[in-house]
């Protein structure tokens, strides 16, 4: 289906199973919902009320490259999903970027929320493309402290090139390189990259996030991976929730797809216990 927003915006969601409504919140910033529906979502859905939704500009929603892509505007779409399918509180599971829009919506939202759950979720992207690029420095042997003053976009960039150029690029997200391949077969599907284009001009963000954390009351699950570089593997511990459980798992950036059995316990016993 598709929920058309208040600046005509179709944002395409899915529904599916039963239980307390659970809406999932990719990451990118630019990626979809379908990977995560099909590789895990799947065994959720006996237990949860999944909704799967598609960030504006992204996959199948709608939007272009002048439309309004602040965080403010993909919580507000959040919060339309939301009355649209007249839920009350809502479990907002949130993936790499979808984390930033998750403790915004939170922050701004106590109200509606039952529970967090972040997956691998970063707060602070520009902290989480320094941990890509000292582990891209590793793998390909450069030296990073020649990179020292430089601006971290750019050299980001240039680090992520050589990693593609190599074929190492998805070690930065897999443990096997069969799994990306996994992934990239869905990703053929993808329709709208306007959100993409646009997201390492957006300041807004590269913000750091992490402060919003302490306001956040509800319980909340933390995820993180042993070997998560593509977030940083002690990113979670800038987070300040008051109420929260860590769970890590010995994996990279992709659990749903590579640890899908040990994410989906450990999701189901979180909820189990709300």
């Amino acid at each position: 289906m598709f929920i058309n927003t208040n600046d005509n915006i179709n944002l395409y969601v899915n529904e599916k199973g039963s239980g307390i409504p659970c809406i999932y919140i990719h990451g990118g910033p630019g990626s979809w919902s379908k990977d995560f529906e099909l590789f895990c979502g799947v065994y959720l859905e006996k237990n949860l009320r999944m909704i799967y939704m598609d960030q504006r500009g992204c996959g199948r929603s709608g939007g272009n490259g002048s439309i309004n892509y602040s965080i403010s505007a993909l919580v507000k779409d959040i919060e339309t999903v939301r009355k649209e399918l007249s839920l009350d509180k809502v479990i907002l599971l949130s993936h790499s970027f979808g984390g930033i829009i998750a403790v915004n919506y939170a922050y701004k939202y106590p109200q509606n929320i039952k529970s967090l759950i972040l997956l691998n979720s970063t707060l602070n992207l520009e902290d989480s493309l320094f941990s890509q690029i000292e582990y891209g420095c590793d793998l390909l042997n450069y030296d990073l402290d020649k990179y020292t003053g430089h601006p971290i976009i750019k050299t980001w960039r240039e680090i992520s090139y050589k990693l593609i150029q190599k074929d190492l690029y998805y070690k930065l997200q897999y443990k096997e390189y069969e799994n990306f391949l996994r992934m990239n077969v869905v990703d053929e599907d993808f329709e709208n990259h306007s959100m993409s284009r646009q997201a390492f001009d957006n300041e807004e963000y590269f913000k750091n996030y992490y402060y919003i954390t302490k306001y956040i009351k509800v319980k909340t699950l933390i995820i993180s991976g042993d070997q998560d570089y593509a977030i940083g593997i002690k990113h979670h511990i800038n987070f300040k929730f008051e109420n929260y459980i860590l769970k890590n798992i010995k994996g990279k950036h992709t659990p749903y797809l590579e640890d899908t059995f040990e994410l989906v316990k450990i999701i189901k016993n979180f909820i189990s216990k709300l």
